[in-house]
């Protein structure tokens, strides 16, 4: 992991547990914040598994390890939210739908409950998952073409995704946003994107703290100034929740990856420890948000109202110093090590795989 993208992804997912918590003016960049996940997600991918050759083996293996990663984590957020809902008694659950949830398989459906479900965020574990499950297949037939062919298939998806998206209204558009076919083209910006960064890493090297600054600023300014015409004008809010996104948050990915360890004033508050610690909790803070909301809901803000104090309505001022810390815990004594042994055991079966052949 390149550090100051964990730590830009800590950001983020900060960003998109705002939006939840109704700051309204945060909405642009925690959208942005999901596009971000996904190319980065992807980008990753190719650096280290090109699957120039591609065996039923390494495609099991790759796509078992990946997924492991965050079931666990998904199956106690989801827990936990089943558990509150039974001793809160907030009203009925729609068992088929959190079936589909816990089988990560609901962004698939075009319903609203469905697809959000008793765990909204997770739609996107769904669409990671079947994006993990492509990209070997990907990246095995299109890893090796030139860029610009790449660029043009790129080009074509974004075109057939907005011709989709023109005609509907934001309901509909939300079911697009969250099924997973739509990010196959993030897949293909992240594929592009790692191509793009070997032939920009191999011809030019950045020398300076300045230089580097410029080259973070000016990644920053072109998200900044896709935000801006987005609220400005209505033209683009078509294609708001996924096409916009893709040029400026490609820019922040490349200036982050080429700048690795020659990083610029910007990047050097990425890689301050605060901000590493965020982005190493990131996932658990992505995962346990509504957990945490639906916590205050029922025991904090209750808890607070018997001493006369009325906190309804600010719960931005109360979930992060209640995620951060639950996420932390969660990380340490939880994902990490149930991680650990997951990992030791897919290598115990390969051993034995290997062994056999």
């Amino acid at each position: 992991m390149i550090k100051t993208i964990n730590s830009w992804r800590g950001l983020m997912a900060v960003a998109v547990v705002l939006f939840h918590c109704g700051v309204g003016w945060i909405y642009n960049v925690a959208v942005s914040g999901v596009t971000f996940f996904f190319i980065s997600s992807t980008f990753l991918l190719a650096v280290r598994h090109p699957f120039g050759r591609l065996t039923a083996g390494a495609y099991r293996r790759f796509v078992t390890s990946h997924a492991a990663r965050f079931y666990p984590l998904h199956w106690l957020g989801l827990a936990l939210l089943v558990a509150i809902a039974l001793w809160f008694n907030t009203g009925p659950i729609d068992w088929g739908a959190t079936a589909l949830n816990a089988l990560l398989l609901h962004a698939w459906s075009p319903v609203h409950d469905v697809h959000y479900g008793l765990n909204p965020v997770t739609w996107y574990l769904s669409a990671l998952l079947f994006c993990y499950a492509i990209y070997p297949f990907v990246a095995n037939r299109v890893g090796h073409w030139r860029l610009r062919y790449k660029a043009a298939l790129v080009l074509a998806l974004a075109l057939v995704l907005a011709i989709v998206l023109w005609p509907l209204d934001i309901p509909h558009r939300e079911a697009v946003f969250v099924n997973p076919l739509s990010h196959v083209l993030d897949v293909m910006v992240g594929l592009s994107l790692a191509h793009l960064y070997r032939i920009l890493k191999a011809r030019y090297t950045v020398t300076g703290r300045r230089t580097a600054t410029l080259i973070e600023a000016g990644a920053l300014l072109s998200l900044a100034v896709v935000i801006g015409v987005n609220v400005a004008t209505t033209w683009i809010r078509p294609w708001e929740d996924v096409l916009i996104w893709l040029l400026p948050q490609g820019a922040i990915l490349m200036a982050l990856v080429l700048l690795n360890g020659r990083e610029g004033l910007i990047g050097r508050v990425l890689l301050s420890r605060p901000l590493q610690w965020l982005g190493s909790i990131s996932f658990e803070v992505y995962v346990l948000q509504f957990v945490v909301f639906h916590l205050f809901a029922f025991v904090v803000s209750p808890l607070v109202g018997h001493f006369g104090w009325s906190i309804y309505g600010h719960l931005e001022w109360f979930v992060l110093p209640l995620l951060l810390p639950l996420s932390w815990v969660v990380n340490r004594y939880f994902t990490r090590p149930l991680g650990a042994r997951i990992k030791n055991v897919i290598s115990k079966l390969d051993s034995n795989d290997n062994q056999d052949n």
